[in-house]
């Protein structure tokens, strides 16, 4: 890897985990549309697929006593499949479809952000089809938490435990697909190696994020965030 390649790489991640601490979502959504400037789809999704796994296991610890377990259960079984499907389609899917086909899901995702959430009554044996949906994204793009936060906020009462559970479901997908990857020979040696690289900039966008977090709005914050999700979209839409 040349090292204006390793540049954009660190970058992208930085400011991806930097956005993911401060805004609690949309990390890899941010960080992919600069990482695929100089890598494949592939190693995109390997890369940051390191690094959802460190971050998940940090936050787990962190909030374990609050997770709703039974939640979790109800989509557990549809992540695995469907984590293995979109895993599948990752490696043998053409690269310019599903750059295209990220660019639609960050859109919809932004609409679906904008859009008045009114809680409904979610059963739960549909919890196997919202974990398959959102296992196929994670599986492709690193970036199923929308399915997932759709299906728990229509379950869960309270904002700690909201987040809590989707930290655990999150923490799923992270672990899971790692070796799904290997086995898919998307993840390799040279990209583990080059992780040790990155990870002092991971830690710092961490460090960074946790203070910009306890200083800013959230919501304003959010609304600049949402901007940049559609000049993302866009470009890999249209780029």
């Amino acid at each position: 890897m040349e090292l204006h390649q390793l540049v954009i790489l660190i970058a992208g991640i930085g400011l991806g985990f930097f956005v993911q601490t401060v805004a609690g979502f949309a990390g890899g959504l941010f960080a992919l549309p600069i990482i695929l400037q100089v890598i494949p789809m592939q190693e995109a999704v390997a890369y940051l697929s390191i690094f959802l796994c460190l971050f998940s296991i940090l936050l787990v610890y962190k909030t374990w006593n609050q997770i709703d377990k039974k939640t979790v259960g109800e989509l557990a079984a549809g992540i695995v499949v469907g984590l293995a499907a979109g895993v599948f389609i990752l490696k043998l899917g053409s690269p310019l479809f599903l750059k295209r086909l990220l660019g639609v899901f960050i859109l919809l995702f932004v609409g679906y952000h904008y859009l008045e959430k009114r809680k409904f009554h979610v059963p739960g044996r549909l919890g196997i089809l919202f974990g398959l949906a959102g296992g196929v994204f994670s599986g492709m793009f690193s970036a199923g938490g929308p399915t997932y936060v759709m299906y728990v906020y229509n379950r869960i009462d309270g904002a700690a435990v909201f987040r809590a559970t989707l930290i655990g479901i999150l923490s799923i997908t992270n672990i899971l697909r790692l070796p799904m990857l290997v086995v898919s020979d998307i993840l390799t040696v040279d990209i583990l190696v080059r992780c040790l690289y990155i990870t002092p900039f991971f830690i710092g966008a961490l460090v960074l994020g946790n203070r910009l977090y306890q200083k800013i709005h959230a919501h304003t914050f959010k609304n600049i965030l949402m901007i940049l999700l559609v000049v993302s979209a866009c470009s890999l839409l249209f780029g």
